[in-house]
């Protein structure tokens, strides 16, 4: 009897390490998909970078999710790659943003709210600077999804911020 019990203990907790499959997760299925983007973040001299994305987020075959897509800032357009993922032993998210030409991947720390379908990523950029983009759908539809971006330098002070906005694409 003993056996049997440690047995199907083993097996609960084998089960709930496994890693979820995020493109079925509540927040990332809405969006797997093709999108397109643009906005413009002000910085603190009041300089604009304007911003266009075209990207898609698919479901990995080990249990991610992927978003690559190329990115144009101010006329200079490059490719980038998101890689969230899930550890169920700490029950925490994170995502890994990489780019173009050895770009070094910068590590975010990300919370998501099943409860308002939000994600909010924070990376750790220097000694106290900082990047934190939150996410949420603009409709109830989920087509539209409102990146809120900041960038705080090492006193503090927000040295880059805006929205970006994403607009799901139909299918043909």
């Amino acid at each position: 009897m003993r056996f049997i019990i440690a047995f199907s203990l083993s097996i609960t907790i084998a089960l709930a390490q496994q890693p979820a499959e995020l493109g079925k997760h509540l927040v990332f299925k809405h969006l797997i998909g093709t999108w397109k983007a643009d906005g413009e973040l002000k910085g603190e001299d009041n300089k604009v970078v304007t911003i266009a994305e075209d990207w898609k987020g698919s479901a990995g075959s080990d249990g991610t999710f992927l978003i690559d897509g190329t990115r144009t800032l101010n006329g200079e357009t490059k490719t980038f790659k998101w890689t969230f993922t899930h550890n169920p032993a700490t029950d925490t998210f994170d995502a890994v943003l990489t780019g173009q030409d050895g770009d070094q991947p910068l590590r975010f720390e990300a919370s998501i709210s099943d409860v308002n379908c939000t994600i909010e990523l924070k990376a750790i950029t220097g000694t106290n600077s900082s990047i934190t983009v939150k996410e949420e759908f603009a409709d109830e539809k989920r087509e539209t999804l409102s990146s809120h971006v900041t960038f705080t330098g090492d006193a503090g002070q927000v040295t880059l911020e805006g929205v970006i906005t994403h607009k799901k694409q139909k299918e043909p």
